[in-house]
């Protein structure tokens, strides 16, 4: 079948080709920097399957939208280590923001900063595992007893649609109802930063439950990292409240 590409041109794949099989057939060094892509416009995963006659973007680390999904990525990773370290903990959401990434938990015991070597330490042994981002479509009931034990989720699958599609994520043995994108595998995840908790209302509704949130960034080259952690401690410097104080 023949797919286009975003500069006009057209290629032909096998029937029924994923995104990383467009990216194969462009060149090998595309497919191995590959993160991701776009099927007329909208975002996939490299295991999509992409439609004949369809236009397919290949994402990779130079991507606009690049860092985004892999600080997606990066929150699922902080919340499988939470899961690890912290048995009982029940899951929220954990999307993407401007600066990094954030997930909100309910926990069995408070936490703190002093916590988060320790998280880091178990998300850097998850990163280093390498293992791939699965995405499943599964049913309402099927996904009601595969978070039996969430009632953050079970509460959020009861609130979706009837004619909802219902998506999940698996990473090793952690899941999560994700629609993503992500990127293939959470070896791929970039130098990361825990920076602080907050409290967070369940779904932002201020007459539910309390959640601890813990904020986090992630870029793909240490040297980003580093610069963005300077950059904020010297606008905290410059902070008028603290000068004032001072």
């Amino acid at each position: 079948m023949i797919v286009n590409l975003p500069d006009g041109s057209k290629k032909e794949v096998a029937q029924d080709a994923t995104v990383a099989d467009v990216a194969a057939s462009i060149g090998a060094g595309l497919a191995k920097a590959a993160l991701g892509g776009k099927i007329d416009g909208a975002f996939a995963d490299l295991d999509s399957v992409v439609p004949e006659g369809a236009t397919v973007e290949i994402i990779t680390e130079k991507s606009p939208e690049a860092l985004g999904i892999m600080r997606h990525s990066a929150a699922h990773v902080l919340a499988e280590a939470v899961q690890e370290l912290y048995p009982g903990a029940q899951i929220g959401f954990g999307p993407q923001t401007d600066d990094g990434f954030f997930y909100d938990f309910a926990l069995p015991r408070p936490i703190s900063t002093d916590d988060f070597e320790a998280i880091e330490a178990k998300m850097a042994e998850i990163v280093a595992a390498d293992e791939p981002f699965v995405r499943e479509v599964v049913t309402r009931d099927e996904a009601k007893e595969i978070f039996a034990d969430q009632r953050l989720k079970l509460e959020h699958i009861d609130d979706l649609p009837a004619d909802a599609e219902i998506v999940i994520r698996r990473h090793g043995s952690f899941v999560d109802l994700c629609s993503g994108p992500h990127i293939p595998s959470a070896g791929k995840i970039g130098p990361f930063k825990l920076m602080k908790t907050a409290g967070a209302y369940w779904k932002g509704d201020s007459d539910r439950e309390m959640l601890t949130r813990i904020y986090g960034t992630a870029f793909f080259k240490k040297h980003d990292l580093e610069e963005h952690l300077h950059n904020l401690a010297e606008a905290e410097k410059r902070d008028h409240r603290k000068l004032g104080r001072e």
